[in-house]
């Protein structure tokens, strides 16, 4: 009989585990923010991305191997052909190189799988013929068939029994290791009916696993930043590159997806499939996808949302603007819209968070409406484009955990009570802010000290201002089992008021997540076992992903039933299992892991469970008593290992100021019946920029996070320059820097501008020395796209002293603000002469006012005697007639 041998660790990563093991850190999380971003060759970072000890020297001596073609499973006592690539990136021939096929002990469970990637290949101990190659000359690449017998003693690799098992290429030159090919081979029963009989006889009867897994459509949008609303029409799209172009245009990663899924639910083995896979849609793709196909363009930037007036020589002297070129995408968008509609019709669509946005790092922020349009208005948006149901009330976070912030917020995710889907998000705005407007001041308002709009300031953000009232009807969160602690056999657990969490394998999709082209390091995986994933091919990773699920579904089966022993009944169900893949991956992942699920229930070892099954904690045919549900403290919630993922506090404390200046922008605005845009409306395309920086995408993998990185600062720099020139677009223009005054009842005229394209409902504040009284009216509103003057008066401290002619300067500085005073403009800063008039100076204006008054008596008396002149002599001539 076959004795199973298992792998032993690496001294060095033993030592890793063991102190693993024994720090206190595990019993809670432990993630935590960096300041600033760091790039993932940081010495503070570094050994969160990959466990120096492992696999050390492989990939640095300038000849490597990948392998490029093999199958998923092989017979037992089978050949297996596999094809790889020798590349030599040196400047010089290399010789002497040999490829040695080697197997380790069998697989009982996905974390020896895990394990066996980072052994020492000297625990891969059964080992085959060795193949010899000729020279390789400097730069070249070779490519090798190879042919590997699985039965014993021919000059392969021994796989007595099907299971799955850990294969390593192992490429030497001159006998000494140089790199190493992982992957894991599922071994399935020999392909001839009396063995394969043989083989059935000898497995105990299994009562098969439910399976269920999500099917991710997501990509990054690449909307420039600093678009505004418009209405009764979007705004023009206007978008920095044609990567979804390209992603949807056949053959494209997104189109190959559509074809693999609608291959899977619509062909043979169609309506299992259907039950066990559920859409996960992100709904800002869908979102643009349906924008492209009216048209859109490609610029570097967009045009400016306020318009400034500007002289002719400013337009002179003004840099010429980023090139715009019409898209390319516009019938692409449109063909494969239609496609994904006619795939999702009448199937299971989960909607993804907005961007696949980090929910943590949202809950960071504070924003209660950036929280909101994270997780309420997906659902929505995907229905109205896929015109198809969508599942509600379930959030997936990209992150596979919710830390306890985020929790608090989950609650928003009440679709089944949310207002958005019948009246929109603006609606939710006004019956929480009308009020607001409506409480203006009756005068100015005196503030001290240096007054800072939201957009400056530089607090840490209060993460409780994201907390949601309890939904009325339960959300659900999937995130992965480790992050729960003491759950035991559950995957349900209460995060909240009525919000569950419900987990899926962690191991498993730690797996599955270091596949494809970018491999992810997800932040829920145990740091001991994390490596540079790229030192095994894509190829290698997806067949050994596939193999960890064929783990998974095995070990989660459970001995079935004798109804004539036990009638029927049964105190041990099997545990479900969700593959939950990361948003965005290869389309080559998908088609190995499709049709790893297709194989499994085919060959009965699972049976297709759908998504509202494994989300309700409800008996079930395949769930036949619900798990208790734990309850868990906010200090457990979250990855119990470090996340070098996390978003920055710097990142967060910058969104989080953006997202509070407009919200004060918003409530600044006033909504007008003559004008169909709304002021949350014209707001709303900001916050979703916002979401697109918050995204995980590709910021997972360490060769593409420092391109994340500066995707996000690029996002947040221009949103923070389009709110700039909105915060310019409502001013304060006094007509000039000092008022002189005759007296305190003097008015004071100031103007007030409005470049938006909203009214705006404003108060002012004010700074002053003691004493001074600003008095302005209330309620100013000032027009769309116009101006008014308000007049003012100011009650100040005299300065002036006995007979001096005029006082000292009292300097004040004024703000637009709020109703809720909170400042929204820039400062203007003005200073105010009152001017006295001493007694010397009334007697100079008494005698200036005697003159004129004699000067006017003597003019009048000369036009009297030359009218009076005329008349005389007319009267004479008439007496000599």
């Amino acid at each position: 009989m076959h004795r199973r041998r298992f792998f032993r660790l690496p001294a060095a990563v033993a030592a890793a585990a063991l102190v693993a093991v024994s720090s206190p850190l595990i019993d809670g999380p432990i993630s935590s923010a960096v300041p600033v971003p760091l790039a993932p060759n940081d010495p503070a970072v570094a050994q969160q991305w990959a466990n120096p000890a492992i696999r050390q020297g492989e990939g640095q001596h300038g000849v490597s191997i990948e392998l490029i073609d093999a199958p998923v499973t092989v017979p037992a006592g089978d050949v297996m052909t596999v094809t790889v690539l020798v590349r030599n990136t040196t400047d010089q021939t290399v010789d002497g190189l040999g490829i040695t096929p080697r197997r380790g002990p069998a697989s009982g469970s996905v974390a020896d799988a895990r394990v066996s990637a980072v052994a020492d290949i000297g625990e891969y101990v059964d080992i085959g013929k060795t193949a010899q190659l000729a020279d390789v000359g400097p730069g070249e690449s070779r490519e090798v068939e190879m042919p590997i017998p699985t039965a014993a003693g021919k000059g392969g690799i021994d796989t007595p029994w099907p299971g799955n098992y850990p294969v390593l290429l192992e490429l030497s030159r001159d006998g000494a290791a140089i790199d190493t090919e992982r992957w894991q081979l599922t071994v399935t029963p020999p392909a001839e009916p009396a063995q394969q009989a043989e083989a059935d006889a000898m497995r105990a009867p299994m009562q098969p696993a439910g399976v269920t897994m999500l099917f991710p459509l997501h990509a990054r949008t690449d909307v420039v930043p600093g678009e505004t609303g418009e209405a009764p029409n979007r705004p023009p799209l206007f978008l920095s590159s044609e990567s979804v172009a390209d992603a949807i245009a056949p053959g494209g990663r997104l189109d190959a997806l559509v074809d693999i899924y609608a291959d899977a639910t619509h062909g043979e083995s169609g309506e299992a499939m259907s039950a066990a896979m559920c859409l996960a849609v992100d709904p800002a793709l869908v979102d643009t996808v349906e924008r492209m196909t009216r048209g859109y363009s490609v610029a570097d930037a967009r045009p400016p949302a306020v318009k400034e007036q500007k002289r002719l020589r400013d337009s002179w002297l003004k840099p010429k603007e980023g090139k715009t070129a019409p898209g390319k995408g516009v019938e692409d968008a449109r063909a494969w819209l239609a496609k994904l509609q006619e795939a999702a019709k009448d199937e299971c669509v989960v909607a993804l968070p907005w961007a696949n946005t980090d929910v943590n790092a949202v809950a960071r922020t504070g924003n209660q409406w950036l929280m909101r349009e994270a997780i309420e208005r997906g659902p929505f948006t995907v229905e109205r484009v896929l015109e198809t149901p969508v599942v509600r009330n379930v959030v997936v976070p990209g992150a596979g955990y919710v830390t306890a912030d985020a929790a608090r917020g989950l609650g928003w995710a009440d679709h089944a009570s949310s207002v958005v889907g019948t009246y929109g998000m603006h609606a939710a705005w006004e019956a929480q802010h009308s009020a607001d407007n409506a409480q203006a001041n009756d005068t100015g308002t005196k503030v001290e000290g240096d007054q800072e709009t939201n957009l400056e300031r530089t607090d840490t953000p209060d993460a409780s201002g994201v907390t949601a009232p309890a939904p009325r009807e339960t959300v659900r969160v999937l995130v992965a089992d480790n992050t729960l602690p003491q759950l035991g056999s559950s995957r349900f657990a209460q995060v909240g008021e009525n919000v569950e969490a419900v987990t899926f394998p962690a191991t498993l999709n730690a797996t599955v997540a270091a596949t494809g082209d970018h491999p992810r390091t997800v932040g829920y995986s145990d740091e001991t076992w994390r490596y540079r994933y790229g030192l095994d091919s894509a190829v290698a990773r997806d067949i050994t992903a596939a193999a960890a699920l064929r783990t998974a579904v095995d070990n989660a089966a459970v001995p079935a039933v004798d109804p004539e022993v036990y009638g029927g009944e049964s105190s041990q169900a099997p545990s479900p299992v969700m593959v939950a893949p990361p948003a965005h991956w290869s389309s080559s992942t998908a088609e190995v892991l499709t049709s790893t699920v297709k194989d499994i229930m085919g060959t009965g070892k699972a049976v297709p469970m759908t998504m509202g099954d494994y989300l309700l904690n409800t008996p079930g045919p395949l769930d036949p008593a619900p798990a208790p549900t734990s309850e868990v403290p906010p200090e457990s919630m979250g990855t119990p290992y470090s996340d070098p993922t996390v978003f920055s506090d710097t990142e967060v404390l910058s969104a989080s100021q953006q997202a509070n200046y407009i919200d004060d922008l918003t409530q600044l605005m006033l909504n007008d019946r003559g004008i169909a845009l709304t002021r949350y409306g014209f707001t709303l395309p900001l916050r979703l920029d916002l979401l697109r920086a918050l995204s995980i995408t590709e910021r997972n993998n360490p060769d593409t996070y420092s391109d994340a990185a500066a995707a996000t600062r690029t996002r947040l720099n221009g949103g923070r320059d389009t709110l700039t020139a909105l915060r310019s677009a409502v001013s304060l223009i006094p007509p000039g820097n000092v008022y002189t005054r005759t007296s305190a009842s003097s008015p004071l005229l100031i103007v007030a501008e409005n470049g938006l394209p909203l009214p705006v409902g404003a108060s002012i504040v004010y700074r002053g020395p003691a004493g001074a009284k600003l008095n302005t009216p209330p309620n100013l509103t000032i027009p769309a796209r116009g101006s008014m003057t308000i007049q003012m008066t100011a009650d100040l401290p005299e300065t002036g002293e006995g007979d001096n002619t005029e006082g000292e300067n009292t300097d004040l500085q004024l703000y637009l603000a709020t109703p809720n005073n909170k400042p929204i403009s820039q400062p203007v800063d003005i200073s105010v002469r009152t001017v006295g008039i001493s007694v010397a100076t009334w007697l100079l204006v008494a005698a200036v006012a005697g003159a004129f008054i004699v000067a006017v008596g003597v003019t009048l008396k000369r036009r009297r005697g030359a009218r009076l002149a005329p008349s005389a002599a007319q009267t004479q001539n008439q007496e000599k007639n």
